[in-house]
């Protein structure tokens, strides 16, 4: 089967320019899918992947990401969905991990990788990590030793399950970490080593796994009547 990756561009960190003054903005000058489709298509022959095409479908700093635009993403995976083998999604890190999870129960029965990548540092700038991830998503989803589905986050060194994406520093390029008592799916260097216990874990949770579109169940309704409250000694029981 061919393999065909659709890039689905959204703004965030990685998308931004730089104004003489240093602030990163997106406007209409923001880097789009496209130019990340051609970094990876420099790659796709030795990675043996047939298509990689890409769609802007935002362009937003992920603080103003709303589920209207999950469910954006949404729409335009399981509308492409029989017609490529896995997404590669460019996306601030700010609200990354609520993306990640969001789409991970939105989307049920996944059959194909759903990779969530970002940068700390603007794509075109000096130091920026935006290639890098890209790549290492590309690897992923290359690596005929994985069979990866599902939803994950690729960041730096790290791969994680997508509903446990929990973003840690606006410092380091490992800018993620695995939330809870659970481990990395895998860790990249120079090779990808698997932490195959969790892989499972991570796969088991997927239903059907379904390759076509017609297998899917979708859930994009999403409540925002929701309110996150830290414990406290004395915390009134009236507040519940």
């Amino acid at each position: 089967m061919d393999k065909k990756i659709l890039i689905i561009s959204t703004g965030g960190t990685i998308s931004q320019i730089h104004t003489q003054k240093g602030i990163a903005i997106s406007n209409a000058k923001s880097f789009k899918g496209d130019t990340f489709s051609n970094i990876l298509n420099n790659f796709k022959e030795e990675l043996n992947i047939d298509v990689i095409d890409s769609r802007t479908i935002l362009n937003k700093d992920s603080s103003n990401i709303v589920p209207k635009d999950w469910k954006k993403i949404i729409d335009t995976i399981v509308e492409e969905y029989d017609n490529y083998t896995a997404f590669i999604v460019t996306h601030g890190t700010n609200t990354m991990g609520y993306t990640c999870s969001a789409i991970s129960f939105a989307i049920e029965n996944l059959g194909k990788p759903i990779i969530f990548t970002g940068s700390q540092v603007s794509y075109g700038m000096i130091g920026t990590d935006a290639i890098m991830n890209l790549e290492n998503a590309l690897r992923i989803i290359a690596d005929d030793n994985c069979k990866l589905a599902g939803v994950c986050c690729v960041f730096g060194s790290k791969v994680i399950t997508g509903t446990r994406v929990k973003k840690k520093t606006e410092f380091d390029y490992d800018a993620f970490k695995t939330f809870g008592r659970v481990l990395d799916i895998a860790k990249i260097g120079n090779s990808i080593i698997y932490n195959e216990e969790e892989l499972k874990k991570h796969l088991s949770f997927l239903g059907s796994k379904s390759k076509l579109k017609s297998g899917l169940i979708i859930k994009d309704k999403f409540d925002t009547n929701i309110v996150s409250l830290t414990e406290f000694p004395r915390i009134k029981s009236k507040l519940f």
